[in-house]
């Protein structure tokens, strides 16, 4: 135990000197006016700006899929910005008073949303087709950055719905496999400290492969999932590709573990190691999620790689405890899930020969105390990734790579207007007021306060190390 407090200190110490370096170099970088980034970046600061902005617009994005109309389109601008008008730019007032839904103006301020949305959706989304997304992976190579795709969609509500999305993905990774393969070796990106990695990377959520995917029915829901799983894990061995099983409601958290184990407990595939599974920070459960997780990957035998996120339901599971009466499965504040992202953050460093970590995260403090704890722990740099979202802290991925790390990309592929669901779930956490992203920009904040260890308030007391 005093190893471990040891190392805590020297992990804290070599967070605050990583962070105030990585800082340094961060505010450099930039993007210029002639960049439409810069543009897309500045109408974000502007409407979080104002809460009652933001929200409205958030409400709208989240609708719009849904709108099959101009006349639809403009009413429901209308509708939502009408009580927040005076918030708005000129022009922008001026467009929702004379506009009618009938109108010549109606149809021009329709079409302009609509476009609009689409342009800030294509910035967190890769592409429709198999073709737009070899574009969007290429142009990511060429940074030096891997990437894992994931099918947009949210809810699966019938059998035909989910043999299309196993037959999208088996068409990604038998069409976009070979193509991957013949790319020159980036040993930095193929590489790791055992061996090769495989370059077609995705990742797949296990409810889109049953239309009656049932906590309450676990026995039936692993059968039928199982069904159209093996499939998919046969295609990514035979084809050199990773399968990464991503992490959802709560509700799904314990069964999508209980399938996860038992498929790779299989003969076929428990010497498999390219697969993995997500583990969710903001819920108290997720250290003993882990421990269970280790326990089983070495009866296995067979390492597997954990991407560790905080979580992007935390508004939809508050609710929903909240409007049932049941306890919430959630951390209240977020300073809570930011010191457990980090407990586990060293577990997984610890344990990296069984669970190999993918720290998946945007903020200067979480990345920089993992940075710690690898040099502390001797981690080498290829045992371990940082990953981060497509369409975001674009100057950080680029930062990452140039110190030599692996930095993949999550990239979600498919339409983009049925994709709002999770447009908006980006916007929310790019705009959130604790959002590093919020502050990358902004001169006046202090890199103390950003790098502050998480707790109540500065004057609580330093919390425990995890152990091992």
């Amino acid at each position: 135990m005093t190893e471990n407090v040891d190392q805590g200190h020297q992990a804290e110490e070599q967070t605050q000197r990583i962070g105030r370096e990585l800082w340094a170099h961060l505010e450099r970088r930039r993007p210029s006016v002639f960049e439409r980034r810069w543009w897309l970046d500045h109408i974000l600061e502007w409407a979080m700006a104002d809460e009652s902005v933001k929200v409205q617009m958030f409400r709208f994005v989240d609708v719009l899929p849904m709108l099959r109309s101009h006349e639809s389109v403009t009413r429901h601008l209308q509708e939502y910005f009408d009580e927040v008008k005076t918030h708005l730019p000129l022009a922008a007032r001026l467009g929702l008073d004379v506009s009618t839904p009938n109108s010549l103006l109606g149809k021009a301020l329709a079409l302009n949303a609509r476009t609009n949305a689409r342009k800030m959706a294509e910035r967190f989304i890769a592409g429709e087709s198999v073709e737009e997304v070899l574009l969007s992976v290429s142009k990511l190579r060429k940074q030096g950055l891997a990437f894992t795709l994931d099918l947009l969609g949210e809810a699966v509500v019938s059998e035909r719905e989910a043999d299309a999305y196993q037959q999208q993905y088996l068409g990604l990774i038998t069409g976009l496999s070979p193509l991957l393969n013949d790319w020159p070796e980036n040993s930095t990106l193929d590489r790791d400290e055992v061996g090769w990695i495989p370059r077609c990377n995705v990742s797949i959520k296990l409810s889109a492969l049953d239309s009656q995917f049932k906590p309450i029915d676990p026995e039936g829901t692993s059968a039928r999932v199982k069904e159209r799983l093996r499939p998919l894990l046969r295609a990514a061995r035979e084809h050199d590709a990773f399968l990464h099983v991503d992490m959802e409601h709560y509700a799904y958290k314990d069964l999508t573990l209980s399938l996860f184990k038992e498929i790779f407990l299989e003969d076929e595939f428990r010497d498999w190691p390219d697969c993995g599974i997500v583990i969710q920070a903001y819920l108290p459960e997720a250290g003993d999620d882990l421990e269970s997780l280790l326990r089983w990957v070495q009866e296995r035998g067979t390492p597997v790689w954990v991407r560790l996120v905080k979580g992007a339901y935390w508004d939809y599971e508050t609710v929903v405890a909240e409007y049932r009466g049941w306890p919430c499965p959630v951390y209240g504040q977020k300073w809570q899930s930011d010191a457990n992202f980090e407990r586990q953050t060293e577990f997984l460093m610890r344990n990296r020969q069984w669970l190999r970590p993918a720290i998946a995260s945007h903020n200067l403090r979480s990345l920089s105390h993992a940075m710690a704890w690898a040099k502390v722990l001797d981690v080498p740099d290829k045992a371990w990734e940082i990953q981060m979202l497509y369409g975001m802290a674009e100057e950080q991925q680029q930062l990452f790579t140039e110190l030599g790390h692996r930095v993949r990309v999550y990239m979600p592929f498919g339409q983009a207007i049925p994709g709002m669901a999770y447009l908006v779930r980006r916007l929310l956490e790019n705009t959130s007021n604790d959002s590093f992203l919020r502050h990358a920009y902004d001169t006046s904040v202090d890199v103390a306060d950003l790098l502050q260890r998480p707790a109540a308030s500065p004057t609580d007391a330093d919390l425990a190390p995890a152990t091992a």
